[in-house]
């Protein structure tokens, strides 16, 4: 028996506009929009076979269109990954002390008018040094596919704090340029 191909892309469950979702077969806008407020709810679809649990789909309305659905990566648990990854890297102890003695530095240089614009941005370097290290440690040239989950932790560590030490420094430099420019008028 010959399989005949979908004659439409594949309709992704986990993140189809309700134009797409109209694309299906027994899908009108009604059951479209049911469909997104269940994924919305649901934070997305485990399986295709879920969406007997939105009202108005039937098996058979699943069963028709099986073979143009997919399940893409959820989006809403993507940018919540996202976020809780962006937490660890800030509340990871390591990355506390660079940026607050990167903080602590450009409070002096604001309060005392000492320049520690690159006393801050070396903290910053000091950090990307420490982050590599840290990342080299636990690599194991014999397991590099499973070493390179620990490099990655170095180098958000490395990243982190060079962005901090150079973000700090930048805002310093053109407020201390804008407030010489206000006085000197």
């Amino acid at each position: 028996m010959l399989s005949i191909a979908p004659l439409f892309a594949l309709v992704d469950l986990n993140n189809a506009s309700s134009s797409e979702l109209l694309e299906l077969n027994g899908i009108g806008k009604a059951k479209a929009q049911k469909i997104i407020n269940y994924r919305a709810s649901n934070q997305c679809f485990k399986s295709i076979d879920e969406l007997v649990n939105v009202d108005g789909i039937s098996k058979k309305i699943i069963s028709s269109n099986k073979a143009n659905l997919m399940l893409g990566v959820c989006e809403a648990t993507q940018t919540k990954e996202a976020i809780s990854s962006l937490l660890d890297v800030i509340l990871d102890p390591i990355n506390i002390v660079f940026t607050v003695v990167i903080f602590v530095l450009g409070y002096i240089d604001q309060k005392t008018g000492k320049d520690l614009k690159s006393q801050i941005v070396s903290v910053g370097v000091l950090g990307t040094f420490v982050g590599i290290f840290i990342g080299l440690q636990a690599f194991n040239p014999e397991d590099i596919i499973n070493s390179v989950n620990d490099i990655l932790v170095g180098l958000k560590t490395a990243f982190f704090t060079s962005i901090v030490g150079m973000g700090v420094s930048t805002v310093l430099s053109v407020t201390q340029t804008l407030k010489a420019k206000s006085d000197n008028e």
